[in-house]
């Protein structure tokens, strides 16, 4: 069984607002992320008026440093729960939908590349000497 990384993501306060599962898979080509979920008050899904931005994207971007340093050369993978997930991820990611694994199952997508590079690169900071 392939080790699962699972990691959070919280304020400085500590408040809870995003919980992710990560998995090395098809013999280090990619990063699947198994599980993605942030908290319904900074859901763009779910609310009009959001708590938290760019909750997703933090967590597929440390998705992509994981793919990074997995020696997966950035390609993540995961599912959108939703058809308003699907065009968030499309629209806003540029993520690419791939085959799925079962027959009316949730659609996979993937950010591999210059649009995995893009998303990371967002959050990219100089070190200070």
């Amino acid at each position: 069984m392939k080790k699962i990384e699972k990691y959070s993501l919280k304020t400085k306060e500590g408040n809870l607002i995003a919980l992710g599962a990560y998995r090395v898979m098809g013999r280090k080509a990619y990063v699947y992320i198994l599980y993605l979920e942030s908290a319904p008050a900074s859901n763009p899904t779910l609310t009009a008026k959001r708590e938290y931005y760019g909750i997703a994207e933090v967590m597929i971007a440390f998705g992509i440093k994981f793919s990074i340093d997995s020696g997966c050369r950035g390609d993540v993978l995961f599912e959108a729960k939703t058809p308003e997930l699907a065009r968030h991820y499309e629209k806003d990611f540029h993520a690419r939908q791939v085959a799925t694994l079962n027959s009316g199952g949730p659609q996979r997508y993937m950010l591999a590349d210059e649009d995995a590079w893009n998303l990371f690169e967002k959050f990219l900071a100089e070190e200070e000497p």
